[in-house]
């Protein structure tokens, strides 16, 4: 990153320049702040924050091989050069439509982690975490079959050539469905301090990872890329998922929460099957995804019917 800069190939140096120039700033702003400290410097305290930090520090590392180190071996284990950027740019295009699960979850983990914070000490916190859990699967889960029922509307936003590789957009949707599950199952290893384990589970994703990409991609291309990524999600979630009972037990309703997953997998298979057997024109088809979308929620709404009247009735 430290080759000259040229007016024809920009440096990513200055990327770091900027960093470190922003970082600057809110030292210099932050200096009173800083001089007012004058109960001196605590060891102890240090020690603990760093025991606790520092394994989070790693897990942020492991999270990122996790998000690109997909396409990075895309482009090194193809032989075509021209294949391999091709297979990039249409495993990044397609990639953007999951991402509407994607804001979801980060905007779900900016409010969660106070959240259950400032519940840890409650006498039914392990309730009130089980119950948030619920829920986050269920909006997940709702996302995940609407964008997949309208895809023939989401798809205009990444252009016709990149239309060949919308089969991956349901198994990475439901990859980020998984990670979202292992945002909301991995809060044991925060509330313990136990998240050197934590790292651990971020590790083990990050091998997946790296194994299951190198062996498939030069058999399947972007496809097994994919494929890796849930494999990696749901291997992550399942991990923190057992620990979790171990060292925090939450009681998780897994029997529902899986229903709810198999019943938006179960309605997006029947739009395919009306889709690859019957002539419809793509707005019947849209209509009767509609139908399709409409029922899902329906059913949705019956299963929770009577959580939601205790909930609404306690308000």
């Amino acid at each position: 990153i430290f080759a000259p800069l040229s007016k024809h190939e920009p440096s990513a140096i200055w990327m770091f320049v900027a960093y470190v120039i922003a970082n600057a700033v809110v030292l210099i702003l932050m200096f009173k702040e800083f001089l007012a400290l004058n109960e001196g410097f605590d060891k102890e305290l240090w020690k603990k924050m760093v025991a606790y930090g520092l394994p989070i520090l790693i897990m942020g590392m492991a999270g990122m091989i996790n998000e690109t180190l997909d396409r990075i071996l895309l482009k090194h284990l193809t032989d075509n050069q021209f294949l391999a950027e091709q297979q990039v740019g249409i495993y990044n295009a397609n990639y953007k439509l999951s991402i509407i699960i994607t804001l979801f979850i980060q905007a779900f983990k900016m409010g969660a982690e106070p959240f259950f914070f400032s519940h840890a000490n409650q006498e039914n916190a392990a309730l009130t975490y089980a119950r948030v859990m619920k829920y986050f699967m269920i909006v997940c889960a709702t996302i995940f079959v609407g964008v997949l029922l309208y895809l023939d509307i989401f798809k205009y936003f990444i252009g016709k050539d990149y239309w060949e590789g919308l089969e991956v957009v349901p198994i990475l949707l439901m990859a980020n469905v998984f990670l979202g599950a292992y945002y909301n199952l991995s809060v044991w290893y925060k509330l313990t301090d136990k998240t050197a384990l934590g790292a651990r589970v971020s590790f083990a994703g990050a091998a997946i990872t790296l194994i299951l990409n190198w062996l498939w991609i030069p058999k399947f291309g972007y496809v097994g890329s994919a494929w890796a990524t849930l494999i990696c999600y749901f291997s992550m979630a399942v991990i923190s998922y057992v620990l979790g009972q171990k060292y925090y037990p939450v009681p998780y309703p897994m029997r529902k929460m899986t229903a709810y997953l198999a019943l938006a997998m179960t309605v997006y298979l029947v739009s395919l099957m009306l889709k690859e057997n019957l002539s419809f024109t793509p707005s019947v088809f849209l209509f009767f995804n509609t139908i399709l979308f409409s029922f899902y929620l329906f059913l949705i709404y019956k299963m929770e019917e009577k959580d939601l009247r205790v909930l609404f009735v306690k308000k």
